[in-house]
């Protein structure tokens, strides 16, 4: 069976999953590599962005690496994004051997897990959006007097929301496969 075969024999709801699973790792990948977290001192022209790993200011040649700050804070939105970040990217493989590996293919066990794994790392990512979101602009070792959310915060957000929408279409595909099948006799 091709591919064009395994996405028609695939149902609705597991097409819609892939395509929104997909969007959602392309701004998964964009918000945990990029430097735009937060903008601290927005207004004033001199800003800096603060990224997941890095802070990076227009005054200074360079960034700042935030890996092993000694703020506890950074390394739980770290730690939660790193689930969240590896997360996507398992599910997206799982749902495309859902919808494409014969021997995976329409398999219960498969599909479960991808829904499950989506809900998860959908709720590390918005721990990790939380938790920047309330401690960012509290804090004068990684902030300053003008600070906005960038758009790596949230795209963040957006791919929490795709995955767990993802997650519950895959569920109910699932949920409908196994209940409208009937073993022949």
């Amino acid at each position: 069976m091709g591919l064009v075969d395994s996405v028609k024999s695939a149902g609705l709801f597991a097409k819609i999953a892939l395509l929104l699973i997909i969007i959602a790792n392309f701004f998964n990948w964009i918000s945990f590599t990029t430097t735009s977290w937060g903008i601290v001192n927005a207004a004033t022209g001199n800003d800096a962005h603060v990224g997941l790993w890095r802070r990076c200011s227009k005054l200074t040649t360079g960034c700042n690496d935030l890996d092993g700050y000694a703020n506890e804070w950074v390394g739980a939105v770290q730690a939660f994004a790193i689930f969240g970040f590896v997360g996507i990217n398992v599910a997206c493989l799982l749902i495309v051997l859902y919808i494409f590996w014969d021997s995976c293919k329409s398999n219960k066990e498969v599909g479960m897990a991808a829904s499950i794994i989506c809900f998860v790392t959908a709720g590390c990512w918005l721990l990790a959006v939380i938790i920047f979101g309330a401690e960012f602009e509290d804090d004068p070792n990684v902030s300053g007097s003008d600070d906005e959310l960038g758009y790596s915060f949230g795209l963040a957000i957006v791919a929490l929301l795709l995955e767990a929408i993802g997650g519950v279409l895959l569920l109910l595909e699932v949920l409908k496969g196994s209940s409208g099948t009937s073993p022949s006799s």
